[in-house]
């Protein structure tokens, strides 16, 4: 009974080590890539996005200004995919989060470009491989994966691999 005793803290206390010597913040955090709209054209672009708002009452209508070579991080819809960061599935973590934007039956979200306050496009569908002939927010190949060299922790608490990029051209203006 005496030895019983005696090991009883080594016996308590060693799972507790055990599940110490984890990353239990991490665990249990979300792994993402942001999306991320880049322009490398020559003029200031604005970029409109239409989209349903909560519980499909009515359209909303978020606005995103990005100057000539700049790159803005998009807030439009949330959801952003963790699947497959880990294993670096870069097909799947594209899909995941480029498929929040597909258009619904009632025409909406959608994007539009603008120059100015001249309408240049507009881009609609469902997220879908396109080729690499199509430039669209609704192609996957129009997406590109940045992996971080190092892992960012915002102030949020999420853990972020890299960005996902689309990128606006000249070409996409004229």
């Amino acid at each position: 009974m005496d030895k019983l005793i005696m090991r009883l803290p080594i016996i308590l206390i060693g799972p507790g080590l055990l599940f110490l010597s984890c990353d239990p913040e991490e665990s249990f955090q979300d792994h993402l890539y942001q999306r991320v709209f880049k322009n490398v054209s020559n003029q200031e672009i604005k970029l409109v996005y239409h989209s349903l708002g909560n519980g499909g009452d009515g359209t909303v209508t978020d606005t995103l200004v990005l100057a000539p070579n700049t790159k803005k991080q998009d807030f439009f819809e949330s959801g952003y995919s963790s699947d497959g960061v880990k294993g670096a599935d870069y097909p799947l973590i594209i899909e995941d989060n480029v498929s929040v934007y597909n258009t619904t039956a009632r025409e909406v979200p959608k994007f539009q470009l603008y120059l100015g306050n001249e309408f240049i496009k507009e881009w609609s569908g469902i997220a879908d491989y396109l080729g690499d002939e199509i430039n669209s927010p609704y192609n996957f190949n129009s997406w590109e994966i940045m992996k971080f060299e190092e892992i960012l922790e915002p102030d949020y608490n999420l853990f972020i691999y890299g960005e996902i990029i689309f990128t606006i051209t000249n070409t996409d203006i004229e």
